[in-house]
């Protein structure tokens, strides 16, 4: 989950100092098949895969195992227990697992990165977890055009490899997050204006099907899997290897900055003209967060990232000279720095609750978007370890062109001449036990907010699948004609629906 970069944190210290149609055509398993409540099922399948793949299948309480099942960034995720862990280190070993896992209907998770906020989007109880963190080279082409990328690899590892060559990658904000999920959900990195989703620039994916084969999508080859990929998520198979345009990216200018609330009408102006200009700076990476945690009350937080070594750009000045600055961390740095900077300030280990909506850039909108933020934080409050931040991104209509420029993605966002404002909500707190109480407070500023944007008539019915709540339809969010595409896709390339039945999590098709 590719969400806010959570520098606030620091704050109080620092100022201290066919989804049917697919179902239908599952073939019914045998009755030996269909004994998943039989204590010897889940061990049959992990016994198939250690006669296959040896150590590099982990069984609980193993120190493999443990440290797997440890790792994901979302605490609801570490809770669950799969019965065992296949870690492969090749495509070869993934198509292995799915040829010993499918025959035999065993239940299975994949994780990349293992940064999702949803619970059992990346793991399973009483299944198998495949974990593709081993899938992890770097390899960046003779001409530098491209870099294949491991699908168990994160985006912090990637910027570092491509800065000292002098180029970037369209990808996650956050070092931590993974290639894999980021890119199969769009990827909305600080640079799309610039160069578009993370998956408008997968020149080619490798894949491994339902089957066990492993087959290149590309424009060439497999094209209507290639552009299925491309924001449809986990629904047709498991991509093992990432093949991503880059492009050239030096030094950034980047950085925080913290306002009082006395700085909203300045700030909100800011965003609005930033996001309507026709000319729009497509060096320009921005996200205004409003946030709160109890000991700081509700305050706004920017994230800057220009794509040039200028300090303090004329397009960010309305918001740098904004008063209520109560500090400003900004420099000339590099995105493979600014990405990693963000995993010690978004730790992993902490419960985890998204959501995702879009409205059309209205300033009246941004402001009453406070009152309503503002209101809602009275419910969650007394929540231990409570952060509840709702992000504000422009989205201009030159992500649009770029999109289109590279072939096209399936997210079927249509963009109009003022612009769009995503809004990301993240809260992050402590304990299991505060989960209802959060997700009440969740579900309802989402209807607030969804209820205002439809009475001034900017409501967008878009879903950003990166950081959809676990309610959420993302794909629904995508057309009729793009839903049509990836249910005849997901049948073309798995037309016994095993990732829609055999694979519960994610969004499906």
């Amino acid at each position: 989950m590719d969400g806010p970069v959570f520098m606030w944190r620091r704050f109080p210290a620092l100022l201290a100092l066919a989804l049917s149609s697919v179902t239908s055509s599952v073939a019914s398993p045998t009755p030996q098949e269909s004994a998943t409540n039989s204590s010897f099922w889940p061990q049959s399948c992990c016994d198939a895969l250690r006669s296959s793949l040896g150590a590099k299948v982990s069984l609980p309480s193993s120190r493999a195992y443990n440290s797997s099942v440890s790792s994901y960034w979302a605490q609801q995720e570490t809770l669950i227990r799969p019965d065992c862990v296949v870690a492969p280190t090749s495509a070869r070993d993934v198509s292995t697992t799915l040829k010993v896992l499918v025959p035999r209907r065993c239940k299975f998770a994949v994780r990349g990165g293992g940064h999702g906020a949803v619970a059992g989007i990346a793991n399973i109880e009483d299944g198998v977890t495949i974990d593709l963190r081993g899938l992890n080279a770097i390899t960046v082409s003779s001409d530098g055009k491209t870099v294949a990328v491991g699908g168990g690899q994160k985006w912090a590892p990637v910027y570092a490899k491509l800065q000292p060559l002098g180029l970037g990658a369209s990808g996650g904000r956050n070092g931590p997050v993974g290639v894999g999920g980021s890119t199969l959900g769009g990827g909305f990195g600080y640079f799309a204006p610039k160069v578009g989703f993370a998956c408008d620039n997968v020149a080619r994916f490798e894949v491994v099907l339902a089957d066990g084969d492993i087959v290149t999508a590309s424009p060439s080859s497999n094209p209507s899997l290639w552009r299925a990929l491309r924001g449809g998520g986990a629904n047709f198979g498991i991509v093992t290897q990432f093949t991503l345009n880059t492009f050239p990216l030096g030094s950034i200018w980047a950085g925080d900055a913290y306002f009082s609330a006395e700085a909203l009408q300045t700030q909100t102006q800011a965003l609005y003209s930033l996001t309507a200009n026709p000319n729009f700076d497509v060096n320009a990476g921005l996200i205004v967060n409003y946030a709160f945690s109890p000991s700081t009350g509700p305050i706004i937080t920017n994230q800057y990232a220009y794509a040039q070594p200028t300090v303090n750009p004329p397009t960010f000045q309305p918001f740098t000279s904004s008063p209520g600055q109560l500090m400003n961390s900004t420099s000339v740095t590099t995105l493979a720095a600014f990405s990693a900077a963000q995993e010690p300030v978004s730790p992993n280990g902490f419960q985890q609750i998204t959501f995702s909506t879009l409205f059309k850039n209205d300033l009246q909108m941004l402001r009453d978007l406070w009152n309503i933020y503002t209101a809602s934080t009275g419910n969650i409050a007394a929540v231990s370890g409570m952060q509840w931040s709702l992000s504000l991104i422009p989205v201009p209509p030159a992500i649009g062109a770029q999109s289109s420029a590279r072939g096209g993605n399936v997210l079927g966002l249509s963009i109009p001449s003022e612009g769009l404002i995503m809004v990301l909500l993240t809260a992050t707190f402590s304990s299991a036990s505060d989960y209802p109480t959060v997700q009440t407070a969740a579900d309802q500023l989402l209807a607030n907010i969804i209820q205002a944007a439809k009475s001034k008539g900017l409501y967008a019915p878009y879903v950003d699948m990166n950081h959809a709540g676990k309610s959420q339809d993302p794909i629904a969010t995508y057309g009729a004609v793009n839903q049509a595409f990836l249910k005849a896709v997901a049948w073309q390339y798995d037309p016994t629906g095993v990732f829609q039945t055999l694979m519960p999590g994610g969004f499906k098709v």
